[in-house]
């Protein structure tokens, strides 16, 4: 019972976190502005010892004392070069901010003066983007250039540097590709999408139904996804990501009493509305460029259902090999345990705004 909690424990970490920073480089006349926001979660991560009171977590007046701390040991982190010529960081003083959730998120500043008739500049996180930030933390980098539309890129601890040439325009297609890339990435490591389509096929052992089902969903989850990205409906995001949750526990308590799949594509029609939501929230997040908004848009869900179809691709092998042996239905129940109590690891961190956090 032990492994199984630690199991649920870590899956909760982490289920449709990706553990992001946001850093954002706006370019004026012969200055630019640096900004850096990093929630609570990985601010503690890195300045452990701003947790005065040692209770594991950071408050507001705890991340405003240390604040200029932070601040001074991120501006040695992060290197803007321009023309190959590292640029100095002048901090700004740094802020404390929060969102409609009550989350804690502090944000430094840097002016840099910028040399005449910049060809090319480089930001590079490598420095920061390694332990103890986790291994899938990504920082979302929107570059501001006069002129132009706004570029944004995703660094990692694998992909750290960004460079572009500031007087050459960035291709449609680039984009486009880069936006395909995040909706592969976020389906593959949102463990709470993939364990609702697994507990949505576990049962399954043909594939017409299996093909409904993933088309039901794919059609639900893309209409909400760009009602919501574009902002025509929105929800809370607590209230959507404990509805993919209630959405992956009802899926996998169903499986131990269900016996025919063939109308089950209108249930997962049903859901998909709310998956939709989920994948919209972390799109915003992104920050979508105002040209080619449409484009960056379609190709994220592009993305998305490249990946869901690798995903069931994979696993549907092992879906029909399990449908004809004679512990099949042990099999399903097993794992339908096991995605139920992730389910419900999830639904009450998200209810009561749970967190782990590493010590």
């Amino acid at each position: 019972m032990r492994v199984v909690f630690l199991l649920l424990l870590a899956g909760s970490v982490a289920a449709h976190q990706v553990n992001t920073s946001y850093a954002s480089l706006a370019f004026g006349e012969g200055t630019a502005d640096l900004a850096l926001t990093m929630d609570e979660g990985d601010v503690h991560l890195l300045f452990p010892e701003l947790d005065t009171n040692g209770d594991g977590a950071l408050w507001a007046d705890e991340v405003v004392a240390g604040g200029e701390l932070a601040q001074s040991w991120l501006q040695q982190q992060i290197i803007v070069r321009v023309d190959d010529e590292r640029l100095e960081l002048l901090p700004i003083h740094p802020h404390v901010e929060s969102d409609a959730e009550g989350n804690l998120f502090l944000r430094v500043t840097y002016e840099l003066i910028v040399p005449p008739d910049p060809m090319r500049v480089q930001v590079d996180l490598s420095a920061l983007l390694q332990p103890p930030l986790q291994s899938v933390h990504r920082n979302l980098l929107k570059l501001t250039i006069p002129g132009r539309s706004e570029v944004l890129s995703v660094l990692s601890a694998s992909e750290p540097v960004h460079e572009l040439r500031l007087r050459e325009e960035l291709s449609i297609w680039t984009q486009v590709g880069r936006f395909v890339w995040l909706g592969i990435e976020h389906i593959w490591i949102g463990y709470d999408h993939i364990m609702f389509l697994l507990a949505l096929i576990v049962v399954g052992s043909r594939l017409g139904p299996l093909v409904k089902i993933v088309s039901a969903f794919t059609v639900a989850h893309s209409i909400t996804l760009i009602l919501a990205t574009l902002e025509w409906v929105v929800l809370p995001s607590r209230l959507v990501e404990a509805g993919i949750a209630i959405s992956i526990i009802y899926v996998a308590a169903e499986n131990f009493w269900l016996r025919d799949a063939r109308h089950r594509w209108i249930l997962t029609f049903c859901f998909g509305f709310v998956h939709g939501f989920g994948f919209a929230n972390v799109l915003r997040d992104l920050g979508l460029p105002s040209s080619g908004l449409i484009a960056s848009l379609l190709s994220f869900n592009v993305g998305v259902e490249i990946g869901q179809v690798v995903i069931v691709a994979l696993l549907f092998p092992f879906i029909l090999w399990m449908s004809r042996q004679r512990f099949h239905d042990r099999m399903v129940q097993v794992i339908s345990a096991v995605i139920l109590l992730f389910g419900v690891g999830w639904l009450v961190e998200r209810l009561f705004d749970l967190s782990y956090m590493p010590l």
